[in-house]
Protein backbone atom coordinates (compact mmCIF):
# COMPACT_ATOMS: atom_id res chain seq x y z
CA UNK A 1 0.00 0.00 0.00
CA UNK A 2 1.37 3.31 -0.78
CA UNK A 3 1.78 6.24 1.48
CA UNK A 4 -1.09 8.13 -0.10
CA UNK A 5 -3.33 5.19 0.07
CA UNK A 6 -2.45 4.86 4.13
CA UNK A 7 -3.31 8.29 4.07
CA UNK A 8 -6.50 7.65 3.13
CA UNK A 9 -7.36 4.73 4.28
CA UNK A 10 -6.99 6.55 7.37
CA UNK A 11 -8.86 9.67 6.91
CA UNK A 12 -11.56 7.76 5.79
CA UNK A 13 -11.79 5.22 9.20
CA UNK A 14 -10.61 7.22 11.66
CA UNK A 15 -12.88 10.03 13.51
CA UNK A 16 -10.88 12.14 15.84
CA UNK A 17 -8.21 14.44 14.71
CA UNK A 18 -5.84 16.98 17.38
CA UNK A 19 -5.26 20.35 16.43
CA UNK A 20 -2.98 23.00 17.19
CA UNK A 21 -3.70 26.12 16.63
CA UNK A 22 -1.47 28.81 17.98
CA UNK A 23 -2.62 31.73 20.97
CA UNK A 24 -1.93 35.11 21.28
CA UNK A 25 1.46 34.72 23.19
CA UNK A 26 2.42 31.85 20.64
CA UNK A 27 1.86 29.51 22.46
CA UNK A 28 0.09 25.93 21.25
CA UNK A 29 -2.95 25.03 21.85
CA UNK A 30 -4.42 21.35 21.30
CA UNK A 31 -7.61 19.97 21.37
CA UNK A 32 -9.62 17.01 19.58
CA UNK A 33 -12.07 17.71 16.96
CA UNK A 34 -14.31 15.01 15.23
CA UNK A 35 -14.13 15.58 11.46
CA UNK A 36 -14.88 14.84 8.03
CA UNK A 37 -13.54 14.31 4.67
CA UNK A 38 -14.13 16.51 1.40
CA UNK A 39 -14.24 15.02 -1.50
CA UNK A 40 -10.70 15.87 -2.24
CA UNK A 41 -8.18 14.22 -0.23
CA UNK A 42 -6.65 17.35 2.05
CA UNK A 43 -9.31 18.61 2.63
CA UNK A 44 -10.95 18.34 6.00
CA UNK A 45 -13.86 19.76 7.80
CA UNK A 46 -15.03 20.53 11.62
CA UNK A 47 -17.86 22.01 13.55
CA UNK A 48 -16.81 24.57 16.89
CA UNK A 49 -18.75 27.38 18.66
CA UNK A 50 -18.34 30.32 17.19
CA UNK A 51 -16.90 31.99 20.52
CA UNK A 52 -14.47 29.31 20.44
CA UNK A 53 -10.59 30.42 21.12
CA UNK A 54 -10.12 27.99 18.00
CA UNK A 55 -11.85 30.69 15.42
CA UNK A 56 -10.34 33.77 17.29
CA UNK A 57 -6.46 32.01 17.21
CA UNK A 58 -7.57 30.82 13.36
CA UNK A 59 -8.47 34.20 12.33
CA UNK A 60 -4.48 35.34 13.76
CA UNK A 61 -2.82 33.06 12.57
CA UNK A 62 -4.05 30.40 10.30
CA UNK A 63 -1.28 27.81 10.32
CA UNK A 64 -2.33 24.69 11.90
CA UNK A 65 -0.51 21.34 12.98
CA UNK A 66 -2.69 18.20 13.52
CA UNK A 67 -2.70 14.60 14.15
CA UNK A 68 -5.40 11.72 13.23
CA UNK A 69 -4.29 8.35 15.53
CA UNK A 70 -5.58 6.18 17.82
CA UNK A 71 -4.72 4.27 21.10
CA UNK A 72 -3.08 1.26 20.95
CA UNK A 73 -3.44 -0.57 24.15
CA UNK A 74 -1.65 -3.13 23.92
CA UNK A 75 1.46 -3.86 21.55
CA UNK A 76 -0.05 -6.15 19.02
CA UNK A 77 -2.08 -2.79 18.22
CA UNK A 78 0.97 -0.62 18.38
CA UNK A 79 2.84 -3.15 16.11
CA UNK A 80 -0.50 -2.64 13.19
CA UNK A 81 -0.81 1.31 13.73
CA UNK A 82 -1.40 3.49 11.12
CA UNK A 83 -1.63 7.37 11.67
CA UNK A 84 -0.82 11.00 10.27
CA UNK A 85 0.33 14.03 11.38
CA UNK A 86 1.69 17.14 9.94
CA UNK A 87 0.57 20.90 9.00
CA UNK A 88 -1.89 23.13 7.36
CA UNK A 89 -4.04 25.66 7.15
CA UNK A 90 -7.15 26.44 8.32
CA UNK A 91 -9.94 29.12 7.45
CA UNK A 92 -13.43 30.36 8.80
CA UNK A 93 -15.88 28.68 5.90
CA UNK A 94 -18.24 31.83 5.05
CA UNK A 95 -19.54 31.04 1.88
CA UNK A 96 -23.15 29.27 2.34
CA UNK A 97 -22.14 26.28 -0.38
CA UNK A 98 -19.03 24.90 1.56
CA UNK A 99 -21.08 25.57 4.44
CA UNK A 100 -23.75 23.07 3.48
CA UNK A 101 -21.31 20.43 2.04
CA UNK A 102 -19.66 20.78 5.41
CA UNK A 103 -22.30 20.40 7.90
CA UNK A 104 -23.99 17.68 4.97
CA UNK A 105 -20.89 16.05 5.29
CA UNK A 106 -20.32 16.19 8.79
CA UNK A 107 -24.17 15.26 10.12
CA UNK A 108 -23.53 12.04 7.40
CA UNK A 109 -20.72 10.55 9.43
CA UNK A 110 -21.54 12.23 13.22
CA UNK A 111 -25.32 12.50 13.54
CA UNK A 112 -25.46 13.21 16.80
CA UNK A 113 -23.99 16.38 16.07
CA UNK A 114 -27.53 17.92 15.12
CA UNK A 115 -28.23 17.74 19.04
CA UNK A 116 -25.75 19.91 19.83
CA UNK A 117 -26.65 22.47 22.36
CA UNK A 118 -27.63 26.17 21.06
CA UNK A 119 -28.86 27.50 17.84
CA UNK A 120 -27.18 26.35 14.27
CA UNK A 121 -25.67 29.99 14.07
CA UNK A 122 -23.64 29.83 17.00
CA UNK A 123 -21.44 27.26 14.96
CA UNK A 124 -18.74 27.88 12.66
CA UNK A 125 -17.48 25.14 9.82
CA UNK A 126 -14.01 25.11 9.96
CA UNK A 127 -12.05 24.15 6.26
CA UNK A 128 -8.53 22.62 7.13
CA UNK A 129 -6.09 22.50 4.23
CA UNK A 130 -3.56 19.52 4.59
CA UNK A 131 -0.29 20.39 3.31
CA UNK A 132 2.69 18.57 4.63
CA UNK A 133 1.98 15.35 6.08
CA UNK A 134 3.39 12.46 7.58
CA UNK A 135 2.48 9.05 7.09
CA UNK A 136 3.27 6.51 9.59
CA UNK A 137 2.76 3.00 8.78
CA UNK A 138 3.94 0.73 11.73
CA UNK A 139 3.24 -2.70 9.53
CA UNK A 140 5.91 -2.10 7.26
CA UNK A 141 8.16 -1.35 9.66
CA UNK A 142 7.64 0.08 13.49
CA UNK A 143 8.03 3.57 12.98
CA UNK A 144 8.37 3.69 9.24
CA UNK A 145 6.76 7.20 8.14
CA UNK A 146 6.65 8.75 4.75
CA UNK A 147 5.76 12.39 3.41
CA UNK A 148 3.39 13.37 1.10
CA UNK A 149 2.94 17.26 0.49
CA UNK A 150 0.29 19.43 -1.18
Amino acid sequence: MSAKETMNQVLKSYNLMHIATIDANGLPCVRGVDFALSDKENILYFVTRKDSRKVSQIKTNNNVAFAIDKDCPEFKDLAVVKYIKGTGTASIIDGPDEMKKAFGLLMAKFPFLADLPGDPSDFAGIRVELQNILVTDNTISFGDTEEINF
